[in-house]
This record gives structure tokens, sequence and C-alpha cells, in this order.
């Protein structure tokens, strides 16, 4: 009975992430290496271990997210200093494809972490900068995932977000929590226009993007492009309204690979368009965008 199961799947624990931890630390020298092997165990079983939602997750449902951290400086044994990319994985229905559904890299990763120490869940008190960054960056990622599947269905996660992110703010002095730094690459300004009212027309763009774009590539590759045409005018006309957002910086990020494979197999027509958008969201990169059409004139 689906009552029996949910209960063994809630007394079974029914987390929400499947997490892969990388921790690199280039030309750092005289850093512990047996210790940085420790944190990237206890940064695995944390993500993996604590619930951050009370929502029942079966084993196959869980959401597999990278972690990679670059450690850049050691200013102390147990200080470390770098960055931290966070990426997000989410299923395309009738398909063996995984798109990613978030893709953020925090140049300002910034803890204390000794061998001796415990990673120690809270949601309503910050404890230290690492549980906090965990615990902020697991609603990111539930908030980004639950966006695919619903308009605005990951609001609640990004509340939550919002919620660590004060206690943090309030508690702790480290970078990132805070007004100002890199706007673009702020986590701050990130949830802030994640959940400012004037931008939901991000959160229908991205709901549109997975469930009436790539869910349905497999019954229609051409109708899914496109849609995911319909949501890149969508994304040039939010640009265009909102030149100030960093949400089209975190699209890019997470999208334009992905696009340039699925454009590459798409008519010659639905190739200019695709360019035609990209050359607005993303014009650093329009060479990239516009090799698509060098391969089609070959």
């Amino acid at each position: 009975m689906r009552w029996l199961s949910l209960l063994l799947l809630s007394l079974l624990g029914a987390q929400e992430l499947l997490p892969v931890v990388n921790i690199q630390a280039p030309g750092i020298q005289g850093i512990d290496r047996t210790l940085l092997q420790q944190l990237q165990r206890d940064i695995t079983q944390y993500l993996s271990t604590n619930r951050f939602s009370e929502d029942v997750f079966a084993p196959n449902e869980r959401i597999k997210c990278l972690i990679n951290i670059v450690i850049t400086g050691l200013p102390s044994p147990t200080r470390f200093e770098g960055t931290m990319q966070v990426q997000a994985i989410r299923p395309v229905y009738m398909s063996t494809y995984e798109t990613l559904t978030f893709n953020f890299n925090d140049p300002d990763f910034r803890i204390e972490y000794s061998a001796t120490q415990t990673l120690q869940f809270s949601e309503n008190t910050y404890l230290d900068n690492l549980t906090a960054l965990l615990n902020f960056y697991a609603y990111m990622i539930l908030g980004s995932d639950y966006d695919s599947f619903g308009p605005e269905a990951g609001i609640p996660f990004f509340q939550k977000a919002q919620q660590m992110l004060n206690l943090a703010a309030a508690n702790s002095a480290e970078p990132g929590w805070q007004p100002g730094g890199n706007f673009l690459r702020s986590r701050y300004w990130l949830l802030e226009n994640l959940l400012n009212s004037s931008y939901k027309a991000y959160h229908t763009l991205m709901y549109r993007y997975h469930r009436d774009g790539l869910d349905k590539m497999y019954k229609d590759p051409t109708a899914a492009r496109e849609v995911l045409l319909e949501v890149l005018q969508g994304m040039v006309k939010f640009s265009q309204e909102n030149p100030n957002s960093t949400l089209i910086r975190l699209f890019v990020d997470t999208k334009s690979t992905e696009l340039m494979q699925i454009f590459r197999k798409s008519t010659p027509e639905q190739k200019q368009r695709f360019v035609a958008a990209m050359r607005l969201l993303d014009p650093n990169n329009l060479s990239v965008y516009e090799n698509l059409l060098q391969e089609e004139s070959k």
C-alpha cells in the first residue's frame, strides 16, 4: 500500500540530495591532503544524510548535485579560502539525458575546518560558515529543481535559502552574505533576484524550458525546439526589461552548452533565431554560437 511505502521512506530518511563532492587545492603548498579528503567526505555525508524539506523522496528521485571546491588560499592550517561551484542535475522525461537546472560558481568560499569538527544541521541557527553554505545551496538546488516541474514551485525553498542568508548575515562577517562584491557572482544578489516579485517571469520561463521544451523533446524535437526558441525570446525580453538582473548570467551559465547541442541538430532557420537570441543574451561569446551557422554553410 502506498501509505506504507511513504511511511517506510520517511522512517528511512528519504533524503533529497545525491551529491558528488570534489575538492582541489592546485598549487597550495603545505596543505594537509588528508584533511581535504576528510572535508570532502564530511560535506558528502552532510548533504546526503540531512533532510532539507518535508517532502518524501524515493531513492530514485533524489536530486543529483555536483559540488566542486577549489582552494586558492590557506591563511592558517584550519582556514580555507577559494571558490565553490554548485550544479544541480535533473532527468529529462522519456530519456536517459540529464540537464542542469542550476550552475553557479561562488567566489566567496571561506570556512574554518579542523579534523575534530563535526558538521551539525540546523535550519534555524547559524552554527558556522561551512554548514551555512551547505544549507543555502541545498535549498537553491531544491528550488531550482522544483521550479523546473511547476510554475514558481521552487519559491518556498528559495525562501528557506533567504532565512539561511539572513542568519549568516547577522552572525558572520564572511563575504557573500551581504550586498556588495561581484554583482553577477554574488549569492546575495542571486537570491534577491530569484525572490524579487518583479522577476517572476524568470520562473515561468524556466518551467516552460523544462516541461514544455526538454520533456517533450522525445515526442516532437522540432516542436520542442520551437518552445525553447520562445523561451529564449522571453529571456531576451526579460533581459531588456531588467538589464541588471543576475538571472540572465545564471541562465547562460546553466543552459548555453546544452542549447548549443540542441540547436546543432535544428533547421537552418531555427539556428538563425537561436544565434540571434544568444547575440543579445551572451554577446561576449557570440563567436561560439555563430559556429553553428558556419557549420551549416560548409
